[in-house]
Formats: structure tokens, C-alpha cells, sequence
């Protein structure tokens, strides 16, 4: 039992390890996973190994192929409008659902969240951020209450995630769309949700190519 133990605490720092440096861009779209390396730096087997890269494949970081090595998921353009548009679709569908009742019943974590991606932002580590940001977008599509849309948008995050690493938004343009959290909560608080959704379109597409 202790050697699953050992293998399964390994394979959940490899899979930490890997996530974080495809969502800070270390490993881009199409890279080659360095399996050999990280056997060497983990002083490991490729089987936590191989758990892990497993993991993030059905996350859908990941790009796992028979007698080759596993390569980071490219997004392309279009995949990439295709992706912010679903998103946005769902997460204007859940304001649609929130009233100001279910929003105070959130906004302990969901404010924490908040402070959380400022924080990361300030201190300049986007893996952490986009990690923050994607839990703060989950609470609020929780905080409608249909199970069903959460379930999809959950489904989604992953292509999410990738869509903020392809969309490489400038300091100033992340800053900006970071700070519009707060406003966000502070729309819904006040039942506001016409001007949220405005807001939530804003902060999806943020004026870029998508």
C-alpha cells in the first residue's frame, strides 16, 4: 500500500509540475513532453510518469499518442473563437440565473478568488493566475444553481485554460481584465445582470482577435 502511496504522491507532483509550466507558456502548443528529464529530476520510473501525463490528457492539456511522446494540446484560431464564444454563451446563460440572493451566498469565495488572481497578477506568475481565474469563473456558473450548465462549463475549462494561454494578453490588457472581477460581483449584487452580461462579454473577448 505504501509503494502505491509514494507513486501516487509522485505522479500528483509531476502532474502540478507539467500544468503549471503549460499554463505559464514554459511548454507552448505542440511541445514534446520531456519524459526522460522529468524521470531524471524526479528520480522516478515512467510510470507516476506516464500517470500523470495520463491525467492531464484527459483534462485536455495533453496529447497522448501510442510509442510516442506526449506532446502540450495546440489550440489554433479558430478553435480558439469557437472556444470564447461557448464560453460566453454559458457564463451570460448563468448570470441569467443568479439573483442577488445566490450571489451573497458565493461572494465570501468568490471576493477571495478575486483577491487571489490580483495577487498572482502582481506578483507575475500567470500559472497561478489562470489556475485562480478559472475557480473564480467555476463559482460564479455555480453560483446559478443548474447543475446541468455547470457540468458543461466544467467540461470546458480545460480548453479554457488553453484559450488564455493563446489569446497572451499584454500586462496591461490582464491587469485590466482582472480588475473587472470585483466589478462583476458588484453588478450582481445590485440585480444588475443586463449590464453583467455586457460586462462578462468585455471580459471574455477583452478586445482581442476572438
Amino acid at each position: 500500500m505504501s509503494d502505491i502511496i509514494v507513486q501516487n504522491s509522485l505522479a500528483d507532483q509531476v502532474y502540478d509540475l507539467v500544468k503549471g509550466q503549460i499554463l505559464s507558456g514554459e511548454l507552448q502548443g505542440g511541445a514534446t513532453i520531456p519524459e526522460e528529464s522529468l524521470g531524471q529530476r524526479f528520480g522516478v520510473s515512467r510510470t507516476p510518469i506516464r500517470e500523470a501525463l495520463r491525467r492531464l490528457a484527459e483534462y485536455g492539456l495533453v496529447v497522448l499518442k501510442p510509442r510516442c511522446n506526449a506532446t502540450v494540446y495546440s489550440v489554433d484560431e479558430k478553435e480558439a473563437a469557437d472556444i470564447a464564444k461557448v464560453r460566453l454563451a454559458l457564463e451570460q446563460l448563468a448570470i441569467d440565473g443568479i439573483d442577488r440572493a445566490k450571489i451573497e451566498g458565493s461572494l465570501d469565495s468568490l471576493s477571495r478568488l478575486a483577491a487571489d488572481c490580483q495577487y498572482n497578477f502582481g506578483i507575475g506568475n500567470r500559472a497561478a493566475l489562470f489556475e485562480k481565474d478559472s475557480l473564480f469563473h467555476l463559482e460564479l456558473v455555480r453560483s446559478a444553481g443548474n447543475s446541468a450548465l455547470f457540468q458543461l462549463f466544467e467540461r470546458l475549462d480545460a480548453k479554457v485554460q488553453l484559450l488564455r494561454i493563446a489569446q497572451n494578453l499584454d500586462e496591461a490588457t490582464m491587469g485590466a481584465t482582472i480588475a473587472q472581477h470585483v466589478q462583476i460581483l458588484k453588478l450582481l449584487r445590485n440585480d444588475d445582470r443586463e449590464a453583467c452580461k455586457n460586462l462578462i462579454q468585455q471580459h471574455i473577448l477583452h478586445e482581442s482577435r476572438y
